[in-house]
Order: structure tokens, then C-alpha cells, then sequence
């Protein structure tokens, strides 16, 4: 009793809350209270969270083992669960397993988050970037996302329309078809002008990933400000 009770008050000497008491005058005595249901609520949702990994990681293992046509359906429901129970659990030990360092972000997140963020088509970049921010509302996320995808969209766009302009398929068509007939004069100037080619378009694209790198940290200190406010 006395290991437990040292190990107990360890606990509550090492945990500080971060809720400013003072702003709304809170007595001390009411403090107390308050910050010893924090740590019952702290240390309980740890337990619930490394729970819910062991379950995803177990239903995950099995699913893996049975393999049989429809076992792996059969079993589940003999426990009670459903198909749209086991996909979001096994979707959420996906993102378990792509951030280990957030567990117990990933415990937090609603169904509807996992959803979005183990969707197939989504940037697995963006994914990160989010779990980065731990943004758990789906408002915040699917706002995220498409601020994101919207900005992908725009300089693939412009890669499109430089490319365009840059380059005269036609001519290169052209060329194309008349190799066959250069000289080796020909077929020199024609390597020399390829590689000032190759080299203009190398420094075109270097050029665009510095501008996509300045939009997305121009986001990101956005985002920063938003949340600080």
C-alpha cells in the first residue's frame, strides 16, 4: 500500500495542468480537485488508448491468418463485430503503424477521421502533415485537405501550361522522324541543342518545387497563427 501510494503521489508531483485557473478565479481548493480528475482522465485515457492499439494490432494479426474465403468474416462476427466496425479498426492500426510516436493522437481521432485520412486517394504527405498538426476535427481536417489539394492542383496546373508553351511537340515530332536521315553533323548539333533543352527544363522544374515548398510553409505559418489565436 505504501509502494502504491509513493508511486501515486509521483505521479500527481510530475503532472502539471495547463488549464490558467487564475483567468477565471478559481479557488485553491477547487484547483486541487480539478487537477487530480486531470490526471484520473490522463492516466485512464492512456490505458484506453494503448487498449485500442492492442485490439486494431490483434484484429489485425488475425486477419492475417485467416485467410480462407470468408473465415476471417465468420470469426469476427462470431465476437459480435460488424464489417464497418473491423474496417475502421483495422484502418486506425494503419495509422497506428505510419505514427507510433501518436498513439494517443490516433486513439482521439472519431471514425469519420480515420476515414479521411486512410482514404486511398488522399496524399499520404498531406497525412503527415496533419498528423504533424494533430488536427482531430473533421471541419479542420477536410479544410486542411483541400487547402492542400488545391494548391497541388494550381502548380500542376502551371507545370501544364509552361510545358505547353515551352515545348512544340510538332517540331519535336518532326525531328523525331528525321534522325533516321542526319548526318553526323546533324546528329551532334541535334544531342547539343537536347541537352540545353534538358538543362533549361531542369531548372524550370527546380524553380516550381521552390515556389510549391514557399506555398506550403506560407500554409503551414497560417496554420500556426490560427491556432494560436
Amino acid at each position: 500500500m505504501e509502494a502504491l501510494a509513493n508511486l501515486k503521489n509521483k505521479l500527481k508531483s510530475n503532472y502539471t495542468s495547463t488549464f490558467d485557473f487564475s483567468k477565471y478565479e478559481i479557488d485553491e481548493n477547487t484547483r486541487k480537485e480539478i487537477i487530480e480528475n486531470e490526471i484520473i482522465i490522463f492516466r485512464n485515457f492512456r490505458n484506453m488508448s494503448n487498449s485500442l492499439f492492442l485490439v486494431c494490432k490483434a484484429l489485425y494479426e488475425n486477419s492475417l491468418k485467416l485467410k480462407a474465403e470468408g473465415s476471417f468474416m465468420a470469426w469476427y462476427q462470431s465476437i459480435g463485430l460488424s464489417k464497418d466496425k473491423v474496417s475502421e479498426l483495422l484502418k486506425r492500426y494503419e495509422l497506428y503503424i505510419n505514427f507510433p510516436e501518436k498513439k494517443d493522437y490516433i486513439t482521439s481521432l472519431s471514425t469519420q477521421a480515420v476515414k479521411i485520412l486512410t482514404a486511398k486517394a488522399l496524399d499520404m504527405n498531406i497525412v503527415y502533415d496533419i498528423a504533424d498538426l494533430q488536427l482531430r476535427k473533421v471541419e479542420d481536417i477536410k479544410e486542411f485537405i483541400e487547402d492542400k489539394t488545391e494548391k497541388v492542383e494550381i502548380v500542376v496546373q502551371r507545370k501544364q501550361e509552361i510545358t505547353k508553351k515551352c515545348v512544340n511537340y510538332k517540331k519535336f515530332e518532326k525531328l523525331k522522324k528525321n534522325i533516321s536521315k542526319m548526318s553526323s553533323k546533324e546528329l551532334s548539333q541535334t544531342e547539343k541543342e537536347i541537352a540545353s533543352l534538358e538543362k533549361y527544363l531542369k531548372e524550370i522544374k527546380a524553380t516550381l518545387a521552390e515556389k510549391a515548398k514557399m506555398l506550403e510553409n506560407e500554409n503551414n505559418l497560417k496554420l500556426e497563427i490560427v491556432e494560436r489565436k
